[in-house]
């Protein structure tokens, strides 16, 4: 699976079809003596703003602090939660639980 591809910037939709955003992000552990693999997906917070700049990551999180909602962290949703990948990924969960809406 190319990631970058299949994955990045596709909508979630949860159990009941309904959308939660798109991927923002994905959090990667790697071990030694393991292959690397991937463990949550992000969406919102300053995710989008990481991936073009760490400069305008800060200037999101300080906007984000004084002005945005009292959630300026992305939600992460486990890796294991997701059912398919294809035009869009589906989740075996529903939104309400995510806490992404």
């Amino acid at each position: 699976m190319d990631l970058v591809r299949d994955v990045m910037d596709k909508k979630l939709l949860d159990r009941s079809d309904r959308e939660l955003g798109r991927v923002d992000g994905l959090i990667m552990h790697v071990g030694p003596g393991s292959q690397p693999r991937i463990t949550h997906i992000l969406v919102g917070g300053i995710t989008p703003w990481m991936r073009l700049s760490q400069v305008l990551a800060r200037v999101a999180g300080k906007l984000a602090r004084m002005w945005g909602p009292k959630r300026g962290d992305p939600v992460r949703i486990p890796w294991s939660c997701v059912k398919t990948v294809g035009h869009d990924i589906k989740l075996d969960v529903l939104a309400r639980e995510t806490g992404a809406i």
